[in-house]
């Protein structure tokens, strides 16, 4: 009964945190804390019946998360929305303690995110990039002649690897072109980034979370560094724009990840046999 409970909020809540990180690019922080709120509330009314393991098995894995998201958010890869959300995640699916199979649940989560994640990530920048090709195109092939000699040279690499193995087995194939792959693909995302997620917004369009792409410099003096905005920058940003100081900065607008999350969690619920067996298809 439990499981499906929680199975329940979580998916409406994803469901939600989803479209509204789709129509605004934030999460509202009543959402992730009342989703954790509304978990370990919930295992400890059923830990009376079914014992308080169910209920620090929350626990431990909203501890688990905690430091997870405290170490994307402080490093710039994630916002607080993200890291909130990650944290609710390990509340509701938890650590079950003894360990056993169920307590790697929210392992196999966390991977399928990453999973997901770059995958999802690919393509939203693939659509952004034709839709913005007259301003991608040509800064990817200035990037292209700019790393000329690197291009050849990991080019003549997977060559060398795709004749060297790549007839003896199917994912010797793919460590053969993975190198120019790498290649392209980190040309093609800082082209992306430059050509598409760069951009000049007001300052009453700016939010908690976003990230800062150029400092905010006023006559020589730096009163905001390039960082993730937090609510306290958001008043001194405010209070610049009162004075008539500044009315616009520059922010690089990242990829709503959380629809991430809700792919994950739908793969992890009903597509386990699907993904491991099309993992075991290519790596078996």
């Amino acid at each position: 009964m439990i499981e499906t409970i929680l199975v329940i909020i979580t998916f409406l809540v994803l469901f939600c945190a989803s479209y509204t990180d789709l129509k605004t690019r934030e999460v509202p922080d009543f959402l992730n804390y009342g989703f954790i709120i509304a978990v370990l509330g919930i295992r400890a009314i059923f830990a009376v019946d079914l014992g308080w393991q169910v209920f620090w098995a929350g626990v431990i894995g909203l501890g688990v998360c905690l430091v997870l998201a405290s170490f994307f958010y402080y490093s710039h890869q994630w916002g607080g929305g993200d890291s909130k959300l990650l944290m609710g995640m390990g509340a509701a699916i938890g650590i079950a303690y003894p360990l056993s199979n169920q307590s790697l649940e929210l392992l196999w989560f966390f991977l399928l995110l990453l999973f997901v994640g770059a995958l999802y990530g690919v393509v939203w920048m693939m659509v952004l990039a034709i839709r913005k090709r007259a301003m991608f195109v040509p800064l990817f092939a200035t990037k292209v002649a700019e790393y000329k000699t690197l291009h050849w040279g990991v080019g003549g690499l997977s060559l060398l690897l795709l004749f060297a193995f790549g007839y003896l087995y199917l994912p010797y194939f793919f460590l053969g072109i993975f190198p120019l792959a790498l290649f392209y693909l980190f040309l093609f995302v800082s082209a992306v980034e430059q050509s598409c997620f760069i951009k000049d917004i007001p300052i009453e369009r700016v939010t908690e979370g976003d990230w800062l792409a150029k400092g905010v410099v006023i006559q020589g003096k730096t009163i905001i560094s390039a960082k993730t905005l937090e609510r306290e920058d958001l008043q001194k940003l405010h209070s610049l724009k009162l004075s008539g100081k500044a009315s616009m900065v520059t922010v690089k607008e990242g990829v709503p990840f959380i629809p991430s999350f809700l792919l994950a969690y739908l793969l992890l619920m009903w597509g386990y046999s699907w993904w491991t067996t099309w993992l075991g298809r290519i790596f078996g």
